[in-house]
């Protein structure tokens, strides 16, 4: 069984005002209790060029909140090339296999839309595809 490297998608469920009244009131920074959570599929740091590269999403039901993701990859040429968008499943994993066609940098971002609001918070992860030997 494959385990995925995973990173999160959080949306904070705090307003500025009471995380300056808990600040002063016990003089550090509270923890945030039952945060929406998306979990994110981190890809691989570097792949031989021409060889593909998973990118993938799962919501984790325990956590409630919204289950809205979007997905966006640029490539070497800082042109997005791959973009997908829609509620993610509590069921399965969904994974996207995704090919780096020529050497250089890929950048993968995901986005997670906050409950309640209409900002995204964001993850970034960077890809090198590289040439190999042969």
């Amino acid at each position: 069984m494959r385990f995925p490297k995973l990173a999160l998608l959080t949306a904070m469920a705090l307003t500025t005002a009471a995380l300056s009244a808990t600040v002063l009131a016990v003089g550090q920074v509270p923890a945030v209790a039952s945060p929406a959570v998306v979990l994110v599929n981190q890809p691989v740091s570097s792949v031989c060029a021409g060889h593909k590269f998973t990118v993938g999403v799962w919501y984790q039901q325990i956590s409630g909140g919204s289950r809205a993701y979007r997905i966006s990859i640029w490539g070497p040429r800082h042109r997005r090339f791959f973009y997908r968008y829609g509620l993610a499943s509590a069921r399965d994993w969904r994974y996207w296999h995704v090919k780096a066609g020529r050497k250089g940098r890929y950048r993968v971002v995901y986005s997670g839309h906050q409950p309640g609001r209409k900002k995204w918070s964001r993850y970034q992860a960077i890809v090198r595809a590289r040439r190999c030997g042969r």
